[in-house]
């Protein structure tokens, strides 16, 4: 075989393999394109959970915040109830002071109506007794007028 055969021969597989390793190269300049392609997307995805979890941070911390203030309320708000109970029981207890006061002034006026009540028998007592005098002295004028004529 001569050089030029070889050559022959050659140039075709050659060629065959120049093609394939256009084709090739062309795959690979795809598939770095859908590679690259796929790398920003990761990329953006990437800084997407970056932000989303720091959003959700500053959420947990903000969720563990409000926790804590809703703790703090929560026990700010059975001591206030602690303290109104205690405001009512200290006011109920008042309420019963001035039921037992008013029911001492009750009987107290009870006491001075009887005491007007006896004031008024002795008034008329009296006034009968002031009747019957009058009646006696018109008796006595009476006679003594007569006893002077």
């Amino acid at each position: 075989m001569t050089e030029k055969e070889r050559l022959d021969q050659l140039e075709p597989l050659v060629a065959d393999i120049a093609l394939k390793q256009d084709r090739m190269l062309g795959q690979i300049g795809m598939i770095v394109d859908q590679v690259s392609l796929h790398t920003v997307r990761l990329d953006d995805l990437t800084r997407r959970v970056t932000s989303t979890e720091k959003k959700i941070d500053t959420l947990a911390s903000g969720l563990a915040t409000v926790t804590i203030e809703l703790s703090e309320t929560r026990q700010e708000m059975r001591q206030r109830f602690d303290r109104l109970e205690q405001r009512q029981g200290k006011l109920e207890e008042r309420q019963v002071q001035l039921e037992q006061r008013f029911d001492k002034l009750e009987q107290r006026f009870d006491k001075l109506e009887q005491r007007f009540d006896k004031l008024e028998q002795r008034f008329d007592r009296f006034e009968i007794q002031m009747g019957k005098m009058e009646q006696t002295q018109q008796l006595i004028l009476m006679l003594l007028k007569e006893h002077l004529k």
